[in-house]
């Protein structure tokens, strides 16, 4: 992971519904290999949906964590 390169974060913590997924949508096909987005989600419902979406997309969730009350994940390809 150390190779890794963050091509964008977005915070997308004032986002709801199918928000953030548009947003993120967007700039995943715009990755190229061993480079990731960097996601700022702001509730654990939005943080699942956007999990799920990865998973049928075939993307790779590289790392999620939390920080307060914000959760944050790394989408790669």
């Amino acid at each position: 992971m150390s190779s890794l390169k963050i091509y964008k974060e977005l915070d997308l913590t004032s986002s709801s519904c199918a928000g953030p997924i548009g947003e993120l949508s967007s700039v995943v096909d715009e990755l190229r290999e061993g480079e990731a987005v960097k996601v700022i989600l702001g509730d654990e419902a939005t943080k699942k949906d956007i999990t799920l979406w990865v998973k049928k997309r075939g993307l790779k969730l590289i790392q999620e964590s939390q920080e307060g009350n914000k959760y944050i994940l790394l989408i790669g390809k």
